[in-house]
């Protein structure tokens, strides 16, 4: 028996054919303008947003950076005005203590030196310059030279800078409650020298 073999005709269509092309068609369709438009915009929305939450973190890091560094420089400039007005020298033949304040300027003889620590007493001169905020400092070992008198105070270009834009700063003295009275940024803080509390036979 001869086997029939079944020939396409040539107008005919292979249904198994045309549904592979139609998958084929399908597979290969790329992203319209809209679509790219679309994610676009949401990438774009979304790096603004990072942009922003990061911006934002930055800030608030270099304000806290700031403000540690403020609070190092203020408590490290307080404890040195307190440390050496505390050892504060007293001046046998005056009876009081080597102490004199006027504003912008505090002058101390005292026995805590910050620039020569093995020089034992020493003349330690502060002065505010508002017009700079800039404290400047002085120290002198001669302590007992009589051009230092009470009316000394040495000129801002022999001095040295000390701490620059400074918060504004005040100095005065009472002699009356023996206490040196410190104005850092509009808050007062009170040092006493040891030596005047001691040797002092009134009441305080």
């Amino acid at each position: 028996m001869r086997n029939k073999v079944h020939e396409g005709r040539p107008g005919s269509r292979d249904p198994a054919a045309g549904q592979a092309s139609s998958a084929a068609g399908a597979g290969g369709k790329g992203f319209t303008l809209f679509e790219v438009m679309v994610a676009v915009f949401l990438l774009t929305m979304v790096s603004s947003m990072i942009y922003s939450i990061l911006n934002v973190s930055i800030r608030f890091a270099e304000k806290g950076d700031n403000r540690i560094l403020l609070l190092e420089r203020e408590h490290g400039l307080l404890g040195i005005l307190q440390r050496q007005i505390r050892h504060g020298w007293y001046d046998e033949q005056k009876k009081q203590v080597a102490i004199v304040a006027d504003d912008t300027m505090l002058r101390i003889t005292t026995r805590a030196p910050l620039l020569y620590p093995l020089a034992g007493v020493v003349i330690a001169v502060y002065r505010y310059d508002p017009d700079s905020d800039t404290l400047y400092y002085q120290e002198k070992r001669d302590f007992y030279n009589i051009d230092y008198a009470e009316d000394y105070v040495p000129a801002l270009e022999d001095m040295q800078v000390l701490v620059e834009d400074c918060r504004p700063l005040s100095f005065s003295y009472e002699e009356d409650s023996s206490s040196v009275t410190v104005i850092y940024d509009d808050r007062e803080f009170n040092f006493t020298p040891w030596c005047q509390v001691e040797t002092r036979t009134d009441e305080i």
